[in-house]
């Protein structure tokens, strides 16, 4: 792993444990449904990109497969969704501004990974990555 990736990652886990462990977790009402919705999609993921396939960090791990069913088929990166759909929650329920601060860290990191996830996708899997690529959004269907 890069320096880089270590740096990302370690700021992704310091954003998740000032969620996990600086506040309430978890929300009221409709909120509460939005946080599910994100954990169910962040499961789901993580089971279409089966556990071998799987890595935190940008780099992609020695025989690694291309995946693009499941959760797949709409975003490229479901698994960041519904993590920042479950934390983005917590944010509207309570929008102090170290946790949106927090917030928009661990949305600059996600982003910043998927760049450089493409990049090794990109190199690993060529123009199959990058038909995959012209016909889903990073993150949000249909937006980006």
């Amino acid at each position: 792993m890069s320096k880089y990736s270590i740096i990302l990652v370690t700021i992704q886990f310091l954003c998740f444990a000032y969620f996990l462990f600086g506040q309430a977790i978890f929300c009221d009402g409709y909120l509460l449904l939005l946080q599910f919705f994100g954990f169910l999609i962040s499961v789901w993921g993580v089971f279409a990109l089966k556990i071998g396939n799987f890595n935190i960090q940008p780099e992609l791990r020695a025989g690694a497969k291309f995946i693009k069913s499941g959760p797949y088929r709409w975003v490229r990166n479901p698994m960041y969704l519904g993590i920042l759909l479950f934390f983005g929650a917590t944010v509207i329920q309570r929008p102090e501004k170290l946790h949106i601060l927090m917030f928009l860290i661990l949305s600059l990191v996600f982003i910043l990974k998927i760049y450089r996830e493409e990049k090794f996708l990109t190199d690993q899997f060529g123009n199959s990555y990058l038909d995959y690529k012209n016909n889903t959004n990073r993150l949000l269907p249909y937006i980006f």
